[in-house]
């Protein structure tokens, strides 16, 4: 007898085509038999005037930060979401070395924040550790990490230190790391470029890390080291230039045209990605639907400044001529995040310190206003207040340009945004909207309100292509023998209710959502459940 039949739905197999109706038979883990008739069945899933759909692949997720005190993932299953492809922009859980521990704890500064007690326990040497140790306690999505070079390098290199080239003994045991995990099962690795260590970086360092990645059918994907509309270009051609050295499989990661100087380049950077894809060179890209981004304050500061680490540019902005030199330094720096849109559009939406209501939610505009100080100066006092830990949401992106991006059939979609939820440790902060919305927004702005796309592209850049780009087998489509992973919605209602004002909203929509063949969503609530798994690459 099967567990779960699924009947009178129209079924969208991830792979692009017209739907169809049939019944889903599941049995364990595995679609059982897809069928005209209807087999006996312990849990029947009536789907009439629903559309059934392959499960969610997040391509760029950040839920690795989150998901040991959330396991139950809320905004991602909530959403559709069953499986998050993490470890991205260059940032991963693990490794650790004792050597540089202290170092590895200010690279997360800007991440996650750690108490005393949570900062001794982070302790795992090798990054499938950390996963096998999150899976043997449950969570309820399916797990496929890529290893951050960033974290990586910090654990061999450290961080605080002025940067330099790494010495030769360094750059082995990096490269070993890398080996050992990718036999491990591990799916390859990141780098953001645009953030120390991963800045230090250049293409033949990068390019010796993943050609091992090639080694193993890898992907590399990259947090370009500029995404505005001066400096795209010249980042894009340098990723690319890691992918004809290494030959790796390259992921350009959320993609996007900040600042007005870009906006309107979205079509001359498809084209050249296009134009590289026809030379050889396996190349795709990732996008969120939204006009803003995630950023850091420390983004503010000179960059050789944040490589010294939390104590030293700490200090040093204590002292009042050292703020009035980092308060021009911020007025006359062409790449601040505010040079694109100004200080109203920068919005405040996390700090490390409880009971932060006071400033989250808004913009650096509205606080200088309310402090009676001047925007730059406001920077400088969150940046002592906060220990660096302040998230910001900057707009910055042209919708058309976004639209333009989404029509393209190399480009996928990710959230770039963690598994949180209304409740517990995330219940004050102000996230991206992103976190809870990214898939039902284009579900139904984006397919069914501005006719963008069709479903079945959308759905196809949702499960079947990330499945492919990643090499997950038997994953994001709905065909006999596939992993039970399936989204039931309804298309003519389904939406993202995630704003920027008020972001811990989940959808419309969504009525279930099976992972692994057991559910985590039923009639559009979550029911607790855990069946989620560290996927290994084989």
């Amino acid at each position: 007898m099967l567990d779960i039949l699924i009947k009178n739905g129209k079924i969208y197999n991830g792979l692009g085509g017209k739907p169809y109706k049939k019944n889903i038979g599941i049995k364990d883990d595995r679609i059982e038999i897809i069928t005209s008739n209807e087999p006996p069945a312990h849990k029947l899933i009536n789907a009439i005037d629903l559309a059934i759909s392959p499960g969610f692949i997040d391509m760029h997720s950040h839920t690795d930060f989150s998901i040991k005190d959330n396991p139950k993932a809320e905004s991602k299953v909530m959403q559709g979401v069953t499986t998050e492809v993490v470890g991205m922009c260059g940032f991963s859980p693990a490794p650790t070395n004792g050597n540089y521990f202290a170092d590895l704890m200010d690279y997360f500064t800007n991440t996650i924040v750690l108490s005393k007690e949570e900062k001794l326990q982070w302790h795992w040497k090798n990054l499938y550790e950390f996963y096998e140790e999150i899976e043997k306690k449950g969570i309820s999505v399916n797990l496929a990490p890529l290893l951050g070079y960033g974290t990586l390098r910090v654990a061999y290199s450290g961080f605080s230190k002025t940067p330099n080239a790494l010495l030769p003994e360094q750059q082995k045991k990096i490269l070993y790391q890398i080996e050992k995990e990718m036999e491990a099962g591990i799916w390859g690795i990141s780098t953001a470029l645009e953030y120390p260590p991963c800045s230090y970086c250049d293409v033949e360092e990068i390019a010796k890390a993943c050609k091992i990645v090639k080694r193993f059918n890898g992907i590399y994907s990259t947090h370009m080291r500029n995404e505005n509309g001066r400096n795209v270009f010249t980042s894009l051609k340098e990723a690319i230039k890691v992918a004809q050295i290494s030959g790796v499989n390259l992921e350009i990661a959320h993609l996007k045209i900040a600042a007005k100087e870009g906006w309107g380049k979205a079509s001359e950077i498809l084209n050249r990605i296009h134009q590289e894809r026809k030379k050889g060179i396996e190349i795709n890209a990732d996008q969120y639907p939204y006009t803003a981004w995630g950023s850091g304050i420390l983004d503010f500061l000179p960059k050789e400044m944040v490589y010294k680490g939390i104590n030293y540019w700490r200090n040093y902005l204590l002292k009042k001529e050292n703020k009035k030199g980092i308060i021009r330094f911020i007025k006359n720096n062409p790449e601040g995040p505010e040079k694109g849109m100004g200080w109203e559009e920068i919005i405040i939406a996390n700090t490390k310190t409880k009971n932060n209501e006071v400033i989250v939610g808004k913009s650096i505009h509205e606080l200088s206003i309310i402090r009676k100080i001047e925007p730059e100066e406001l920077i400088i006092d969150l940046l002592i207040e906060k220990e660096g830990y302040v998230k910001l949401i900057v707009f910055c992106m042209k919708e058309e340009d976004i639209k333009t991006i989404l029509k393209d059939s190399l480009v996928m979609i990710g959230s770039d945004g963690r598994a949180v939820s209304p409740y517990g440790k995330f219940s004050n902060v102000h996230f991206h909207p992103r976190y809870y919305g990214t898939f039902p927004r284009i579900l139904g702005k984006y397919v069914r309100e501005e006719k963008v796309i069709s479903l079945p592209e959308a759905i196809r850049k949702m499960t079947y292509m990330p499945a492919t780009k990643i090499g997950l087998r038997d994953r994001g489509q709905i065909t006999e023998g596939a992993f039970a992973d399936i989204v039931i919605f309804n298309p003519q209602t389904v939406i993202d209710n995630a704003t920027f004002k008020n972001p811990h909203c989940f959808p419309s929509g969504i009525r279930e959502v099976i992972v692994n063949g057991k559910l985590v969503v039923e009639q559009g609530r979550s029911t607790s459940s855990l069946p989620g798994s560290f996927l290994r690459r084989e």
